[in-house]
């Protein structure tokens, strides 16, 4: 396998090679003998290949909501698996019962998570006739690294029994990940691994594409939404060429226009379900890609969270110490990872709990991670890192400015995690934060350190180099957040954070120049967290904010409008000059995928403010264009990431290459947004082929978590309705990713009562979820007022109405 071909991660199955004999000892065999013994000479015929069953499982310990009963299940996948901990005696154990006593020859288990996390040492047992439990022989493993085995049993002993148990005595972590389990009778030839269950696709290989083979319409590659923009961009075909719409397995045009500015949209074309398509247009072809129900964040949402979960400094899939790093490798002080994360969270917390648990807590290090008491196991990884992020601040006594104001957003959050998280997390970040939010002085030298004064109660008038790390009026939605909190706690010094938001926002209106590349895509990555808290300051105090802040804002929006009319719908750096930042001095400047993923949730939090309604649409326009950018409407025509044709569903063309090694180490996470198209690739150079720096970077993705947040908040519809004597409640929101799970959603009303009202799917393809509460529930007369949020605070939606009679 070439280096352009070699995967990066993902989940490969070894060919099995027939084994010629089954003699062997009588104990200790190893963990690579029993592995190669996993078939014969001769396979079996395929009606002789049943395993024994149906089994049953238990166990003492099921933990994550896993279910012992899903290793019987007959599927051996990482969303079907059972995990374990350790009982009294620190044994994790695990009873297989079949529905009545056998001779037994064989197990075949299947274990770990994405082909890792093995249990190293294990044995099994049976039941004997007295009802005891007895080893048995040969079964007994001593590190053992594979997470697929064949333990083929002593052909000297038979094992005559209705019960097994499985005893794992070590495991990387002290949890057993068992995906499936399967047992095979004695006197037959035992099959190949993967016989007797439904194993999951192995990742399909990177083929590296060449230019010539990316068809020349470009579009999203993975797909659209319904109801929302469907553009592809079309360079070397004329204005007036006739597009149309076809199904991708041949058929009938289904929707036809016509290109304009090199740009055909398909906007309005809705099909009834979701499907496979491309776009036909003169003699060109696009690559399919799929319309359907939540189509972008069915597949982004658990793609975020895979990196965040990956990229996490020592206990992420790179367990070693990376300079430069805090919670997460690579970060520096200008990642902003709770800055993003808790948006994401607050905006749609019902599509971040039903995703799958990946993470457990590792237990702490003195020096590194500790100082906050561990999280109930059952929250949703989101906030299971806004908790790591946090504690890891905390443990080292992080005092950069640009960190400790991440710790506003853990403390404005509580309210949504407390559930899962001990008090006294709440009550040592809020210490923390108390007795460090006005230091100016810093102990350690951060890398591209440009603060002067680390005081977030201070003025900050530096503006950042293009590297990212000291954006204009940062420190604003931090300050907005504390004041939120302090008043929340009844804290003497609320006013305090709140002067120093707005002097903050007064020095922008006054000071920043729009015009001027530097404030705003300039900044890169960083360039979000500017808009966001401007227009945070407006949501959150619209009668208080500075004066001009409004017009400020339509200001910006005027010339990022401006700046995108082109045949990509990109906003540019520059209006006639560079598309991208760029440093031709230097090979590393820039590579700038963060600033492009990042720039959806700029355009939405602003939109909300502008005055004029062609601005606005066409704000929600870029926002979803600068997604498409990332999936391949370019002038590359390729993902962001090199990993995206095995790990993005639908997309064929990913990243030219990737970054070895580099501080993040980021070689084997999981959707790495490797590099963007530089200035020279634009207008249509596709030719310029694999120029400019390409490496990923933690920062950059999480300019694209803060993106769905802002998305989802835009997408979010909360109504209530009043019909006679009780409410009906509908929640429009990117939720419903799976159409055969029902997966209900919890909210809270309040009226001179609480009481809470489960929300289902309207139907199994709806992206309606509907409940309704009796208004006596509520304790509601005529005249009171009903209050209902999905999410919370700035980035909930939010509904109320008044009773009647």
């Amino acid at each position: 396998m070439t280096d352009s071909m070699k995967p990066r991660t993902g989940i490969y199955l070894r060919p099995f090679t027939p084994y010629r004999s089954l003699q062997r000892p009588v104990i200790r065999l190893s963990a690579l003998f029993l592995f190669l013994l996993g078939t014969l000479i001769h396979p079996a015929s395929a009606e002789e290949i049943k395993p024994l069953g149906p089994l049953t499982a238990k166990a003492v310990s099921e933990l994550k909501n896993s279910k012992a009963s899903s290793v019987t299940d007959g599927i051996s996948s990482d969303d079907s698996r059972w995990l374990g901990g350790p009982d009294a005696d620190g044994k994790i154990r695990l009873e297989l019962q079949l529905p009545s006593i056998q001779t037994i020859g064989a197990a075949h288990i299947y274990s770990g998570y994405r082909n890792e996390s093995a249990f190293k040492d294990f044995y099994l047992e049976h039941k004997n006739p007295s009802g005891d439990w007895t080893l048995i022989q040969g079964t007994e493993i001593f590190g053992n690294k594979e997470t697929a085995l064949a333990v083929p049993f002593d052909p000297g002993e038979a094992i005559v029994t209705d019960s097994i148990r499985l005893v794992v005595t070590q495991t990387p972590d002290k949890i057993a990940r068992i995906r499936e389990i399967t047992l095979w009778p004695l006197g037959k030839e035992l099959p190949e691994l993967g016989t007797g269950v439904k194993m999951p696709k192995a990742p399909k290989p990177i083929v590296h594409s060449k230019d010539g083979d990316i068809p020349r319409i470009y579009l999203n590659q993975s797909g659209f939404n319904f109801g929302e923009l469907k553009r592809f961009t079309a360079p070397t075909l004329d204005d007036g060429t006739a597009f149309q719409i076809k199904p991708a397995k041949g058929g009938n045009a289904l929707y036809t226009g016509t290109i304009e500015g090199h740009i055909g949209d398909f906007t309005a074309f809705n099909p009834a379900s979701s499907g496979e398509f491309v776009v036909t247009a003169g003699s060109e072809t696009s690559v399919p890609f799929t319309i359907g129900l939540w189509q972008f964040e069915r597949i982004s949402y658990p793609a975020a969270i895979d990196f965040m979960v990956d990229t996490r400094h020592y206990v992420g899939n790179y367990k070693r110490r990376c300079r430069g790093s805090f919670g997460w490798r690579d970060d520096h002080h200008f990642s902003w990872t709770l800055y993003t994360l808790v948006p994401q969270y607050l905006s749609n917390p019902a599509a971040y709990e039903h995703l799958p648990q990946q993470i457990t807590y590792d237990e702490p290090k003195p020096g590194l991670w500790g100082a906050l008491e561990p999280y109930d196991e059952s929250a949703p990884d989101i906030v299971k890192m806004i908790h790591w992020g946090a504690d890891v601040i905390l443990t080292q006594d992080v005092k950069h400015e640009c960190m400790k104001s991440d710790l506003a957003f853990f403390l404005y959050a509580w309210p949504t995690m407390k559930q899962w998280l001990p008090q006294q997390n709440y009550d040592a970040v809020r210490q923390f934060v108390e007795a460090k939010w006005g230091q100016s002085d810093i102990d350690i030298k951060y890398p591209y350190d440009a603060s002067s004064d680390h005081n977030l109660f201070a003025l900050k008038t530096v503006v950042g180099s293009t590297k990212g790390e000291l954006p204009p009026g940062f420190s604003v939605l931090p300050n907005l957040l504390m004041h939120e909190v302090a008043v929340r706690d009844g804290l003497p010094n609320a006013d305090k954070y709140l002067e120093a938001a707005f002097a903050q926002t007064r020095w922008i209106i006054d000071e920043l120049d729009w015009e001027a590349p530097q404030t705003t895509k300039g900044q890169r990555m960083s360039e979000h967290v500017t808009i966001t808290g401007l227009a945070a300051c407006l949501q959150l105090h619209p009668g208080k904010a500075p004066d001009g802040l409004r017009e400020k804002i339509n200001e910006w929006a005027r010339i990022m409008v401006r700046r995108s009319e082109n045949m990509w719908d990109f906003r540019k750096y520059t209006d006639d000059g560079d598309w991208t930042p760029m440093d031709y001095s230097h090979r590393h400047k820039w590579n700038e995928p963060g600033n492009v993923v990042g720039f959806p949730a700029i355009a939405l939090a602003a939109s909300t403010y502008v005055t004029a309604p062609e601005v606005r649409e066409r704000l929600h326009e870029l926002a979803w264009s600068h997604l498409d950018n990332c999936f391949g409407r370019n002038p590359t025509g390729r993902h962001f990431s090199y990993d995206a044709p095995r790990e993005v569903e639908g997309v064929e063309h990913g990243w030219y290459t990737f970054y070895r090694g580099g501080i993040g180490q980021l070689e084997e996470a999981r959707f790495v947004l490797d590099g963007s198209p530089k200035t020279f690739h634009y207008p249509y150079h596709p030719e310029v082929g694999n120029k400019g720096y390409t490496e990923g970077w933690v920062a950059f993705n999480t300019a694209f978590n803060l993106s769905l947040a802002y998305m989802a908040r835009a997408e979010t519809e909360l109504k209530l309705i009043q019909e006679g004597d009780s409410i009906l409640v509908g929640l429009r929101a990117p939720v419903n990713f799976d159409i055969s799970k029902e997966e209900p959603i919890t909210l809270t009303l309040k009226g001179p009562k609480a009481a809470m009202v489960t929300l289902v799917e309207k139907d199994p393809d709806s992206d309606i979820h509907v409940g309704r509460i009796r208004l006596s529930d509520l304790g509601a007369q005529p005249g009171d007022r009903i209050h209902c949020s999905y999410g919370y605070g700035y980035m909930g939606s939010h509904a109320e109405l008044e009773v009647t009679p």
